[in-house]
Parts: structure tokens; C-alpha cells; sequence
């Protein structure tokens, strides 16, 4: 939900910036918007904070890791704001303008880090998922399947395959291109499998004579149980792809913010001196 508000925030003051940049509210040079300036570049500065609480040794008991992250991604996503106000969401001198797209393509790198994070942790702040624990994950939800109904030969031969399909270790880029393909299937598999568990739920509670709140609860169960096994199938499959794209990024996204750093320092230092 906080996030969902800061984002709604950050929407709303991006747009009005957007919109309003040709009525010369704030100036670069003098004023709120040289403040701005000043605001954003520091919180762009204290990013590195978060990289020197993991890396240093000294630094280990200065508060638990997710609240470093979570304050160095509040700071990613206001230091980018503020820059964009501080310039007038337009661009200016050449110098000017290497500073600002440097910012610009760190901080769409930190988005695409964020997300390929949440991939390969549980929550924003999880802990690191394990490819061992997602495949008894997936092996635990398999059987619970099966607990309230025998399904029958052609749904079960229908998941085996998706589970195949959506597992088999493929190489890095045809895992990422099976992505989407997974994600499209899983929602087919679970509308046909689903379907006939409702039948054979039918079935039971007309054969067996039991009252509608029991049949509701027992369909609700086994058509949870098996949403929960066919999203991680889903998870599982991208989970090895994931982990090597994070990796990748990582060794690039140090060098972007390296980038930033001097730039921005040139920039500085050129207003300032000029």
C-alpha cells in the first residue's frame, strides 16, 4: 500500500512537472529550483550507502538490510524527481544534458534491478528463494491437488506436460523467451483443469448428498491449491533466468551509477565555475 501511494505521488508531481514546464515556475539557476538541484543530486550521492552497508564490515550493524533498501529505493525514485524539476524537464547544456540522461538511465536500471529482485526473493525484502525450496514447493503443491478429488488421466497428463514444458532447462535466452509463453499457458491449463475439477465437485455432491456450503468450501480449496501449484511451476521456470539476468545487471548497473557520479560532478562543477 506504500508503495502504491508514493507511486501515485510521484505520478501526479511528474505530470504537473510535465505539463507545466513552459510556465518558467522554476529556474536552474536561482531559487527552488537550484535547491532542487541540490536535494536531488545528494540523494543520489547517499545511493551508495546502501552498497557500503552490504559491502563493509563495520557497517553490519548499522540496521537490518531491508530498511537500507527500502531507503535507498525511496531515495531512487525521489533524487530522480527532483532533478527532473530542477531542470525543467527539458534539457540545457551539454553538459547538462549527459548529467541528466545519466540519471535518467540509473534510474530505469534501478527499476528493471527492482524487479528482477522481487523475482528471486520472496517479497520485496525476503529472503533469497532458493532453486531447491521452489522444486519442493511445487512438489508439495502437486500433491495437495489431489487430496479432495482424483482428477482425471487427461487433466493430470495436461499439467505434467505444462510442468515439463515450463521446467526444462532450455539455455538463458530461450528461457526468457519462454516466458511469456509460460505465463499465457498457465492461465489456459488452470480455466481447463479447473473446469473439470467443478464437474467432478458436482458430481460428488450430487452422488454423495452433501450441503452447498461444504461443496462451495471444497471447490474454493482445490481450485486454490491448484492456482497455488501452477503459479509456482511459474515462478520456478523463470527462476534460473532470473537469477543470471540479476547477475548481469548488477555488474552493469555499478558502472551506469559511476557514470552519474561524474557527470554530475562535471556538471557542477562547469555551473559553478562558469
Amino acid at each position: 500500500m506504500t508503495h502504491l501511494i508514493l507511486f501515485s505521488i510521484v505520478t501526479v508531481l511528474l505530470l504537473f512537472g510535465w505539463f507545466t514546464q513552459d510556465k518558467s515556475y522554476l529556474s536552474p539557476e536561482d531559487g527552488l529550483g537550484y535547491y532542487f538541484g541540490i536535494v536531488g543530486g545528494s540523494l543520489m550521492l547517499l545511493l551508495s550507502l546502501y552498497s557500503f552497508r552490504k559491502k563493509y564490515r563495520f557497517m553490519r550493524n548499522w540496521g537490518a538490510v531491508k530498511y537500507w533498501f527500502s531507503a535507498h529505493m525511496f531515495m531512487g525514485v525521489l533524487g530522480p524527481v527532483f532533478i527532473l524539476f530542477h531542470a525543467n524537464f527539458s534539457m540545457g547544456s551539454t553538459n547538462s544534458s549527459l548529467a541528466l540522461w545519466s540519471m535518467i538511465i540509473v534510474a530505469s536500471s534501478g527499476l528493471i534491478g527492482r524487479y528482477l529482485y522481487k523475482k528471486i526473493h520472496y517479497g520485496l525484502y525476503g529472503r533469497y528463494a532458493s532453486l531447491t525450496y521452489l522444486k519442493e514447493i511445487v512438489r508439495l503443491n502437486k500433491g495437495r491437488i489431489g487430496k479432495n478429488l482424483k482428477l482425471r488421466s487427461k487433466s493430470v497428463e495436461r499439467l505434467s506436460r505444462f510442468e515439463k514444458f515450463s521446467l526444462n532447462d532450455i539455455g538463458l535466452i530461450l528461457n526468457i523467451l519462454r516466458l511469456p509463453v509460460v505465463f499465457i499457458l498457465s492461465y489456459f491449463v488452470y480455466f481447463l483443469v479447473s473446469r473439470e475439477i467443478a464437474l467432478l465437485l458436482k458430481r460428488y455432491k450430487n452422488r454423495k448428498s452433501i450441503d452447498i456450503e461444504t461443496y462451495r468450501k471444497a471447490k474454493r480449496q482445490t481450485k486454490l491449491q491448484l492456482k497455488v501449484y501452477i503459479s509456482s511451476i511459474s515462478q520456478l521456470s523463470g527462476f534460473t533466468a532470473y537469477v543470471k539476468l540479476f547477475s548481469i545487471w548488477h555488474n552493469l548497473h555499478f558502472p551506469l551509477f559511476m557514470m552519474l557520479i561524474l557527470t554530475g560532478a562535471v556538471h557542477v562543477l562547469v555551473v559553478h565555475i562558469y
